[in-house]
């Protein structure tokens, strides 16, 4: 096992697909950073870019998450990864909430005395007519509001921003990149419309119940990833998704290794380029020395069957069955990760870097976020990797999404709503810094303890 164990980590290390979306994060990071120093970049552009990537490409990417063929074991593997979710948001919100409530009245009457002082201590520095006189229950609820919102930027992690570069670079193919998006469908409830609820200090009544869900189902990339999933789960339908059936033997010309013969079909099979039908026969492959199905497309220019290397597929696959759509698709999806590392560049770019790194309250949150939240995730998938329910693929694809930084609708509610914004913003920068180190680690964590347990 240990050997095993051993060669794994070694594969995942040296794994291309990993350390190229690495690389070109920190390379395109960095551009970013400079363009901004350099004034190429300004604020008005960097918002611009943010604004493109939120309410175009994202989309696009939540729905090109599922341009692939329903298999069985999908349908599983996304009905356990939203459970999960509901889960970790919902008892990690409602703990917040909880915490938020009772805790900051039970913290030692030290702490409270330590804070009196240092309150005081600030208002000397202040001019006679600006200085307050201490309050219990002021400070009771500025405290309960950093409680909030360290609560709110833990739970709701930027995913979409930094997750999904890495996803796309190492598993550019399967179920992986869908599982990420069905984990990010309660995030557009909670991460858009309850945070900001909860910060602003709304009471929820029965119309800020609507106007919380309203909001979150009105965001596009949430109606894409409905639109998506309904379209994609069409594939069940019988003959919509990948259908073989056996036919009446026909013969046929084929042309294969650049000699034409004649064979017999006795397969059809849907679907393949461009809505076509395939037809096969059945063949011992000399290498494993079984029988195996080898497929043929009619190619209208020379009149002739030829080989086809892939297998059927369900007609949402839409990369075989209509490349001319996937490929505007595929090309706006390309464009999310150098969009988005440039945009955190500017954002790295605008930090005050000695003060952030020197306070103790930023580096606590880093443990919360980048080691405590990944490590609740872990404890969370592992019955269900162990059980066969879940790859472990997948499995550290959800790990990995509790080290990103706190999602960006959180540090700009804090910013709009001033709730400890200087706090938001520097946690948020350290958290974006460290998680070049952080994201991979952890997906690599993620990776070699699922595949042991």
């Amino acid at each position: 096992m240990v050997n095993n164990s051993g060669r794994l980590f070694l594969g995942i290390m040296t794994n291309s697909g990993l350390w190229g979306a690495i690389i070109s994060t920190l390379v395109i990071t960095f551009l970013g950073f400079i363009l901004y120093k350099k004034k190429v970049l300004n604020d008005h552009s960097s918002n611009s870019i943010q604004k493109i990537v939120i309410s175009i490409i994202i989309p696009f990417l939540s729905f090109y998450s599922f341009l692939t063929n329903a298999d069985s074991k999908d349908i599983k593997t996304i009905g356990i990864v939203f459970g999960l979710s509901a889960i970790y948001y919902f008892l990690l919100t409602t703990i917040a909430i909880i915490w938020v409530k009772y805790l900051p009245h039970a913290i030692p009457k030290r702490v409270l005395q330590k804070a009196e002082a240092e309150f005081v201590e600030y208002q000397l520095k202040l001019e006679l007519n600006q200085r307050q006189i201490f309050s219990l229950g002021n400070y009771f609820e500025s405290l309960q509001k950093k409680h909030l919102v360290t609560w709110l930027m833990c739970i709701y992690g930027s995913n979409i921003l930094f997750a999904t570069p890495i996803v796309i670079g190492v598993f550019p193919n399967g179920i992986e990149l869908g599982s990420l998006s069905i984990w990010n469908t309660l995030y557009y409830i909670g991460g858009f419309g309850l945070s900001f609820s909860l910060l602003a200090g709304t009471k929820f009544s029965k119309e800020e119940f609507k106007h919380t869900f309203k909001k979150a189902f009105l965001n596009p990339a949430f109606i894409a990833i409905i639109v998506a999933i309904t379209l994609w789960a069409t594939q069940y339908i019988p003959k919509a998704g990948v259908y073989i059936e056996d036919i009446t033997p026909f013969s046929a010309k084929i042309l294969k290794d650049g000699k034409e013969s004649t064979v017999f079909f006795s397969l059809k099979g849907t679907y393949g380029p461009n809505f076509s039908e395939l037809y096969g026969l059945k063949i011992v492959d000399p290498i494993s020395n079984k029988e195996v199905i080898q497929w043929f497309v009619y190619e209208k220019l020379h009149a002739i069957y030829v080989p086809y290397l892939n297998n059927p597929t369900g007609w949402f696959d839409w990369k075989i069955t209509m490349p001319y759509i996937a490929k505007p698709i595929t090309i706006l999806v390309s464009l999310i990760s150098p969009l988005i590392w440039m945009v955190i560049g500017t954002s790295l770019a605008k930090t005050n870097l000695k003060e952030m790194f020197t306070k103790k309250e930023n580096w606590l949150f880093l443990i919360y976020k980048s080691i405590l939240i990944p490590i609740f995730i872990l404890c969370l998938v592992i019955p269900f990797v162990k059980s066969k329910l879940l790859s472990a693929n997948v499995g550290s694809v959800l790990v990995m999404t509790g080290a990103v930084p706190p999602g960006t609708s959180i540090v700009l509610y804090s910013q709009h709503l001033k709730v400890h914004e200087k706090y938001t913003s520097q946690v948020s920068s350290l958290s974006t810094i460290t998680s070049f180190v952080f994201i991979p680690l952890w997906l690599v964590i993620g990776i070699v303890t699922l595949n042991i347990v």
